[in-house]
């Protein structure tokens, strides 16, 4: 019953962020919970901002609160076992990437576990109008490109029993990746550099070029024309400059 009303009243709705807000909470209403939840963990705070938004595929309602934490609890599943795998790879690839990671703990509560990330401040790249990166999109693409290249190249000992073969050596286009990197490059629109990237709870140690793919797809369907061109010739100098 509550997936047909969420239909009909999200029938009326033309935006899909706040589509996929109200079809999130119609449907389920623990997401209420989870708001007092975060209202409680604010109690001795001098404010209580709260923004709420759902994760792709609405698998995951996100609460932020006062721009410093960020809460993602998971709806389909307990969240256990990709809470746990996040973290490992997070807490391995912190000290490595080039790029700022948020800092992440888990939270066990009730019978799920919740994600809790440091606020990750900055404008993601795709909300910034495709002329104005234009302007600066070699400076954005070498920060990418190192960005690729380092992560991919990282081997850490803590991590290696999540690649497909433990002995797996990284190399051109191989290696760590997060698949969905079109997106989520959060940018300093005062000097353009990359201040946070976030959601890693797809990374894992594969070829990159399917998600390149994708990702170069994305960028020119949006406006942003070029950008994988700047970014793959950066990182065959950072790759083969080190040959």
């Amino acid at each position: 019953m509550r997936h047909f009303i969420s239909n009909i009243v999200c029938g009326f709705i033309w935006s899909k962020k706040l589509r996929d807000l109200v079809r999130t909470k119609i449907r389920f209403p623990q997401t209420r919970e989870y708001i007092r939840f975060v209202r409680h963990f604010a109690k001795n705070m001098k404010q209580c901002k709260i923004k709420t938004l759902v994760g792709y595929g609405c698998k995951n309602f996100v609460i932020i609160l006062n721009n410093k934490h960020v809460f993602k609890f998971p709806l389909l599943t307990d969240g256990k076992d990709i809470s746990i795998r996040e973290k490992r790879i997070v807490d391995a690839l912190y000290g490595i990437s080039p790029i700022k990671i948020p800092l992440m703990k888990i939270i066990p509560y009730k019978n799920i576990y919740v994600r809790k990330y440091e606020f990750a401040h900055g404008t993601l790249l795709t909300d910034v109008k495709p002329s104005i990166i234009g302007q600066h999109q070699q400076h954005i693409a070498k920060q990418i490109a190192n960005f690729l290249y380092v992560v991919g190249m990282a081997d850490p000992v803590e991590i290696r029993d999540l690649k497909p073969e433990p002995n797996a050596k990284p190399g051109f286009l191989y290696g760590w990746f997060q698949q969905d990197i079109w997106q989520n490059f959060m940018l300093d629109t005062k000097t353009f550099d990359i201040t946070f990237f976030i959601d890693w709870e797809q990374t894992s140690f594969e070829y990159f070029v399917p998600g390149l793919e994708t990702c170069s797809h994305n960028w020119d369907k949006f406006g942003y024309q070029g950008m994988m061109v700047n970014v793959m010739a950066e990182y065959a100098k950072l790759y083969f400059g080190d040959k």
